[in-house]
């Protein structure tokens, strides 16, 4: 079991790093849109159940759900594995929409012990590397009911991809490659081949606008999030070579978000 907050969620001068990264970022509301309209498709009857994989604070889900102007009754199973955030998910299902069931379950997801099937599970930017994908995608798809949908949301090939996989290689001195939706996309046509599945993509594209110029700080705080590193950890030439990434775009990173929809058939 995991204690202790991931580095995202680590607090710095009152906020996490991540709180931080969402003030400059569109992509909390373009992607929620996208997943709120996805969601409105497959809660359209009573009790369907959903199990949101890595919650987090809960406040991506929460937001998307608001975007369903007639929700049906539900019941969501919040998986999350941070002791820490899980007391603040305590708190954040209160504030779910009032026709829902919301269960908080502290687990990581390979200890997770399901009791009976899902119709939809949700996994957004999970931390897992390509070669443990096969082995989580599969348990994802044996936790689904017959028809149930596998929601997979991950990073495009973006700015921010590249960011990471160029200056993540550097502070780890060895070849470092981001995760992508396209990643898990070639392990679910593999499942395919043996498993009957349907497979659509969606994208919410949005910008990263660092505060290069008005908030030095909080640029920095932004670089640490994406490559979960303290700042003053940096080697000067890392440090360096990112400044000079970042003031070459004028603070401005593109996103791509991709959504990835696997149904049971």
């Amino acid at each position: 079991m995991i204690n202790k907050v991931g580095f995202e969620y680590l607090n710095k001068k009152g906020e996490s790093v991540f709180e931080t990264f969402l003030k400059y970022t569109s992509e909390k509301e373009k992607s929620s849109a996208v997943l709120g309209e996805i969601l409105g498709w497959l809660l359209i009857t009573e009790g369907v159940a959903v199990l949101d994989v890595g919650t987090g604070n809960g406040e991506f889900l929460k937001l998307s759900l608001n975007r369903i102007k007639h929700l049906k009754a539900a019941e969501f199973t919040l998986l999350e594995p941070s002791s820490d955030l899980v007391k603040r998910l305590q708190t954040a299902a209160k504030c779910f929409p009032p026709n829902s069931i919301v269960k908080v379950a502290h687990s990581t997801f390979e200890e997770f012990k399901a009791t009976s099937q899902f119709d939809v599970i949700l996994a957004s930017h999970l931390p897992f590397t390509r070669d443990r994908l096969p082995v989580v995608f599969g348990k994802m798809l044996d936790l689904l009911k017959p028809d149930g949908c596998l929601i997979v949301v991950l990073r495009g090939w973006d700015d921010v991809h590249e960011f990471r996989t160029r200056f993540k290689s550097q502070l780890m001195e060895r070849g470092y490659q981001s995760l992508t939706i396209y990643d898990a996309i070639e392990v679910f046509d593999e499942f395919a081949k043996d498993k009957s599945l349907s497979i659509t993509m969606h994208n919410a594209d949005s910008e990263l606008c660092l505060p290069i110029t008005g908030n030095t700080q909080d640029a920095i705080s932004i670089i640490e999030f994406l490559l979960n590193k303290k700042w003053e950890e940096f080697p000067d030439n890392v440090r360096e070579a990112v400044l000079d990434y970042v003031n070459q775009r004028r603070g401005v990173l593109r996103q791509i978000d991709g959504f990835a929809l696997v149904r049971k058939t």
